[in-house]
């Protein structure tokens, strides 16, 4: 007993990112695992379910992200862009059910961002070796601005989904204020504006907040689904594009032929979703 009693007392400290990243993690788990089941229990010639088809676009287009900007030999990396994609997009999301975004923590970010950093070392290494070096000798000042993506990915991520979320904290506690104002107590009424923010705590109908209901929801769909997906994209995108620069060479041009145009044509066709999953059954009955 004593033990749980703690265990509820310290419950209070435990921040609110925390409890996003816990249901994050078990939303994407989830939908791996249902995915995986639907495609093994995918029969030959049976009709793609609605989920499949979606998933399948989801991959086809994140895959010929990774192609278009690392090449074709890179595609090993698509699971883990894809799983960057959705840790920031997901984490949105969920703020519509009222929890905090797990990227208005900063600590969040950086880890993130420190990820995507130690990859440029890794394939900036692999790839140019000791001539990865020479931009440090001919320009001493790269020594400082090497740090600079941990800064430009951490803090981008970090500043725009902490505004949106301090944006709409103001406004609910703007239209709280107002509807406390305009239907509280005449006495209240006449309180300044900021006096009346207390009428919420003395009359009952003011604890239904219509008029945040009302006005809110299209800020909502803005900062925690367009705004999260932008972010998403742009972090994924800036985390392929620092990874090509240090494989290639920050002025050379990649060497390796990437079929640019039929990566743009690429097409969600159901024929092609098909192949695409019977491949996946294969490599899974193998395994």
């Amino acid at each position: 007993m004593f033990l749980v009693s703690e265990l509820l007392e310290s419950w209070k400290d435990i921040t609110p990112q925390l409890m996003s990243i816990f249901l994050t993690t078990i939303i994407i788990c989830t939908f791996c695992i249902v995915y995986n089941v639907k495609i093994r229990n995918l029969k030959e010639g049976e009709e793609l379910s609605g989920f499949l088809v979606l998933t399948e676009s989801f991959i086809v287009s994140m895959e010929g992200m990774v192609v278009n900007v690392m090449g074709k030999k890179f595609k090993h990396l698509t699971p883990y862009i894809m799983y960057l994609f959705l840790y920031i997009m997901i984490s949105s999301v969920i703020a519509l059910l009222g929890f905090e975004p797990l990227t208005s923590s900063y600590s969040v970010t950086l880890a993130m961002a420190l990820v995507s950093f130690f990859g440029i070392y890794y394939y900036g290494l692999r790839y140019q070796k000791h001539m990865f070096f020479t931009k440090f000798i001919f320009n001493p000042v790269e020594i400082i601005t090497q740090f600079v993506p941990i800064l430009s990915l951490s803090f981008r991520l970090f500043g725009n989904i902490l505004a949106g979320s301090i944006i709409l904290g103001l406004m609910y506690g703007t239209l709280i204020g107002a509807q406390g104002a305009l239907f509280g107590h005449a006495s209240a009424s006449r309180e300044i504006w900021f006096g009346a923010y207390s009428a919420q705590f003395k009359y009952f109908w003011t604890g239904f907040n219509f008029m945040s209901v009302a006005l809110l929801p299209w800020l909502h769909l803005y900062f925690d689904l367009f705004d999260g997906l932008i972010q998403s994209i742009v972090f994924v995108m800036l985390t392929l594009s620092y990874w090509a620069n240090a494989k290639n060479g920050e002025h050379e041009k990649s060497t390796e032929p990437v079929e640019r145009e039929n990566v743009k044509k690429i097409k969600v066709k159901k024929i092609k979703i098909k192949s695409h999953v019977n491949e996946i059954k294969t490599k899974l009955k193998n395994n």
